[in-house]
């Protein structure tokens, strides 16, 4: 076995984790963590009376047992666009077994199956998924011994405080990372999407962490984790639970959020630059594609409003409703022209088998 030396002046002990595996933990996250749990007794140092490492090792305990292996095989558009053959985690969160996960790990799903810790696998269903938020619930039929991880609020969160990522790297395999709570900031996707309010953590998010659970000290979940923007900066984010806990009775009821409108959806990749918006791509089939939209045009204004950055034309763009008729005017070889695209519902867009029609019209 390979040793790993270790500079003892930066950091604080380890944790245990399968099958004999540890991970250092940083002498700034001991603290943190201490902090988090109430444990002021460690945090200047070595423990005194408490190990203040128990806290992560506590917490990761009680929530290993619900965190999962997702693996996917997609069809139809999304697997033109995300691959057909996808894995990721999730981590269960209601004793009727309900697992939360991101939305793209399992969009257009058509064959879906969950792997828990101790080898146990199932398949799973399609709940419910939310474009609005990024997040998804999965179901499997309930079993004796299912551990439900609790939820909690990242509107509690600090800056500072500890965070933990648990993850799957493999069926039974789990990993689990720690860092702090580095900010809140907001995140916009090239895929139509933005958030108000993501968390920022350096805690490492690995290929297959997408839709684990990002824990508090106490091993509340706080978060899923879904987007990595740097490897070198190791700026991760993850998507707030609080998007999902306060309509989660609708989505299992419905299969969708409606007590709020979807965004209307046109199918475009963008980037901001310094003429307008750029188009990188379009979905095929997708409402911009029939109406003509094309990789390399230049976005000028939506229904009469200029769009100087990607942001300007999600709001405008959003402000209308699926359904609505907009009039894109666009830059193409040193012209203007002018393109109408009616605003698509995405989740009908990216249909899977797995999840049945919308309940209760």
């Amino acid at each position: 076995m390979a040793r790993t030396s270790v500079n003892r002046d930066s950091v604080a002990g380890t944790v245990g984790g399968p099958r004999g595996a540890c991970r250092v933990i940083p002498r700034r996250v001991w603290r943190a963590c201490c902090v988090s749990a109430g444990l002021v007794a460690g945090c200047s140092g070595l423990p005194l009376g408490a190990d203040p490492n128990q806290a992560v090792i506590d917490a990761v305990a009680r929530v290993l047992p619900a965190v999962v292996d997702v693996e996917v095989v997609a069809g139809g558009p999304a697997a033109r666009v995300l691959g057909k053959e996808r894995r990721g985690s999730g981590v269960v969160v209601t004793p009727r077994g309900h697992i939360l996960t991101a939305s793209h790990v399992v969009l257009g799903a058509e064959g879906l199956k969950v792997t828990f810790p101790s080898g146990q696998q199932l398949a799973a269903e399609i709940t419910a998924t939310d474009s609005e938020s990024g997040l998804a619930l999965l179901h499997i039929p309930p079993f004796p011994g299912m551990v439900a991880a609790p939820l909690g609020s990242a509107a509690d969160l600090k800056l500072g405080q500890v965070s933990i990522a648990v993850s799957s790297q493999g069926r039974e395999v789990r990993a689990v990372t720690t860092g702090v709570i580095s900010a809140f900031p907001s995140f916009e996707g090239y895929w139509e999407y933005r958030l108000d309010r993501v968390i920022q953590t350096d805690a490492v998010i690995n290929p297959g962490s997408s839709g684990g659970p990002l824990l508090d000290a106490q091993g509340r979940v706080v978060g899923i984790l879904s987007f990595s923007q740097s490897d070198v900066q190791r700026i991760n984010f993850a998507i707030p639970v609080d998007l999902i806990t306060g309509v989660m009775d609708e989505l299992i009821q419905y299969g969708r959020v409606r007590s709020q409108p979807p965004h209307p959806w046109l199918g475009t990749y963008t980037v901001t630059t310094d003429r307008g918006v750029g188009v990188v791509a379009v979905t095929p089939g997708s409402p911009a594609d029939r109406a003509g939209l094309r990789q390399r045009d230049l976005i000028l204004q939506v229904n009469g409003v200029p769009v100087e950055s990607r942001a300007d034309f999600y709001r405008t763009l959003w402000r209308g409703k699926v359904g609505d008729a907009f009039e894109l005017i666009v830059r193409r070889d040193e012209q203007n022209l002018s393109l109408v695209v009616e605003g698509g519902d995405r989740q009908a867009f990216f249909p899977s088998p797995l999840q049945g029609p919308e309940r209760g019209q």
